[in-house]
C-alpha cells in the first residue's frame, strides 16, 4: 500500500481494535476524512467509536477491501433469516452515519433481490422486512434515505391493505406516525396505478444512491 499510513478504530463499549489504511478510509467516507485530515483532525491517528455496531463495523471493514458483503439471505430458515436481514439493516445505518453510498447500494441490491417476486413466494414472505426492522430504520435514518424508501416500498406492495384497518395494524400506524406518512404516500401511488417495483425484469435502481467517482466503489 506504499505511503498510506494505518489509523486505529476502537468500535463499541470495548473498543474492539481495527487497523485500517488511511487512504483506503478517507476516500470513502467524508466523515472520516475530516477526522483524519482536517483542520480537527484526530490526534494519533485514532478515533473511538463507541456507540457504533461491532458486527456491522467488522462487515465494513471487510467491505473496504473486498468490495463484498458477504450476508446472504439464504435458506429457509425463518430465524436465521430475519437475523441476517438485521445484520444487513445495522451495517446500512453505518453506511449511512458515516456517508458511504456504494456500501449503502450494495446492501440495498442484496435486500432487493431478496424480495423480488419469484417463483417461490413463501421463501419471499420470509424475506421481507418485519416491522420491527421497519421501527429500526426510520429511528436510525433520516427522510430520503434509500433503506426508508425500499422497506416503504415492501409494505406498500406486500403487506395487505386490510391489514392496516384491523386493531394491530392501526396501532402500529398510530404509534409509528413518521412511518404511517411514508406509508399513505405508498399507497397514493399504489392506488393511482403505480406498478410494484418489485415485478419481472425491475431492478433495483429506484433504490440506489448515485456513487460519485472519488466514492471507492471501483477501487480496491
Amino acid at each position: 500500500f506504499g505511503n498510506n499510513p494505518i489509523v486505529v478504530l476502537k468500535v463499541g463499549p470495548k473498543k474492539t481494535r481495527f487497523d485500517v489504511h488511511k487512504r483506503q478510509l478517507c476516500e470513502l467516507s467524508p466523515f472520516f476524512n475530516a477526522a483524519f485530515n482536517g483542520k480537527f483532525q484526530e490526534k494519533a491517528g485514532t478515533m473511538n467509536l463507541v456507540e457504533d455496531n461491532l458486527y456491522a463495523f467488522e462487515h465494513f471493514v471487510r467491505w473496504i477491501y473486498e468490495r463484498n458483503v458477504d450476508i446472504p439471505l439464504e435458506g429457509k430458515n425463518d430465524e436465521t433469516l430475519k437475523a441476517r436481514m438485521r445484520d444487513l439493516i445495522d451495517v446500512y445505518i453505518l453506511a449511512d452515519k458515516y456517508d458511504i453510498p456504494a456500501l449503502k447500494n450494495s446492501i440495498m441490491e442484496i435486500l432487493f433481490d431478496a424480495v423480488k417476486i419469484g417463483s417461490d413466494k413463501a421463501l419471499q414472505c420470509l424475506r421481507l422486512p418485519k416491522l420491527r426492522d421497519m421501527e429500526h430504520i426510520f429511528a436510525n435514518t433520516g427522510r430520503g434515505s434509500t433503506l426508508r424508501k425500499f422497506v416503504t416500498a415492501c409494505n406498500t406492495w406486500f403487506v395487505s391493505r386490510q391489514w392496516y384497518t384491523e386493531d394491530t395494524g392501526s396501532n402500529w400506524l398510530h404509534s409509528n406516525p413518521e412511518i404511517a406518512t411514508d406509508l399513505a404516500i405508498g399507497f397514493a401511488f399504489r392506488l393511482k396505478g403505480d406498478i410494484s417495483p418489485f415485478t419481472a425484469g425491475k431492478d433495483a435502481s429506484p433504490f440506489l444512491e448515485v456513487v460519485k467517482p472519488d466514492d471507492g466503489s471501483d477501487k480496491k
